[in-house]
């Protein structure tokens, strides 16, 4: 089993259910040279056209797009790797994205000083390749090996890190749909809910053992929780909440009393398990006196 101080950093790495993952790791200005850089060729483009060059045009503008992507794919590729290097747990990204930058880059230089700088093809191809190694040299490569160590299997792993993470995105949405709710008597029994669904998800982060025990409740009752939040929040917007507001409640009571329950049952089952290892290593000591 995994060390439990390592696995409560333990994240999925989904990207596309993480823009704003994204957002937040995404570098504030690295990359833009490559932008100032592409305007040039969108100028150069701009007046190719004006004089009916149209190979010009065609080069000028792949050029530009070049430097477009290459920019876009820089940054997201690095908030990628943020995302990872935070996480002690997680799935390596999908896409080498800085890597393909750094390629479309060096083919955008290539082509721009062989046909739009007249240079000789072999001097193009060694710029297009210095391009590529400093690219390498200041970004480096991208992750591509999976942090699981410590697992029976990469299949439990990514089964436990996506419980985690799927439950507290629901979290998170309950807490935000909590804070925009007027009526403090719903409010605060949706925050007191969502603490108690932290608190599970804590548990298994601490012990992922308890997957399975914890699993019904992070998956069905939290995903139903959210979708009710979601509606109850939508009725307050239109002034019809009072018609759902004591049935809501009621949920929302037996949600954190059946989370209590059950957390106190996974701590109880946790004192039994280790009751049974200490038993055992007395056996095993005396067996062996």
């Amino acid at each position: 089993m995994p060390a439990q101080d390592k696995f409560n950093k333990a994240k999925r790495y989904r990207p596309q259910d993480k823009e704003q993952n994204l957002q937040k790791f995404a570098p504030m200005m690295t990359g833009t040279l490559l932008l100032i850089i592409g305007v040039n060729h969108l100028v150069l483009a701009i007046r190719a056209l004006g004089k009916g060059e149209s190979l010009c045009f065609l080069i000028a503008a792949f050029i530009f797009a070049s430097y477009v992507g290459a920019f876009v794919m820089l940054r997201s590729g690095l908030a990628h790797e943020r995302i990872y290097e935070n996480a002690v747990y997680a799935k390596a990204p999908k896409w080498p994205l800085k890597s393909i930058a750094g390629g479309l880059l060096s083919f955008a230089t290539l082509v721009s000083a062989y046909s739009l700088g007249g240079y000789p093809f072999f001097a193009s191809l060694a710029l297009g390749v210095s391009v590529m190694v400093g690219w390498y040299l200041y970004y480096g490569l991208d992750p591509r090996v999976d942090k699981l160590e410590g697992f029976g299997n990469d299949k439990t792993a990514e089964r436990v890190l996506r419980l985690i993470v799927d439950a507290h995105g629901d979290i998170d949405y309950i807490k935000k749909t909590a804070g925009s709710i007027h009526d403090e008597q719903v409010r605060m029994p949706m925050l007191q809910m969502a603490e108690g669904f932290e608190r599970l998800v804590k548990h298994v982060e601490d012990d992922p053992d308890d997957y399975e025990r914890a699993r019904r409740y992070l998956v069905s009752y939290l995903g139903d929780l959210r979708t009710m939040s979601e509606t109850y929040f939508k009725l307050e917007s239109a002034g019809r909440s009072e018609e759902i507001k004591t049935t809501f409640l009621d949920a929302l009571d037996e949600s954190v009393t059946k989370l209590d329950r059950q957390y106190d049952k996974l701590l109880d089952d946790d004192v039994l398990d280790l009751d049974i290892q200490i038993a055992v290593l007395k056996k095993r000591l005396e067996s062996e006196g």
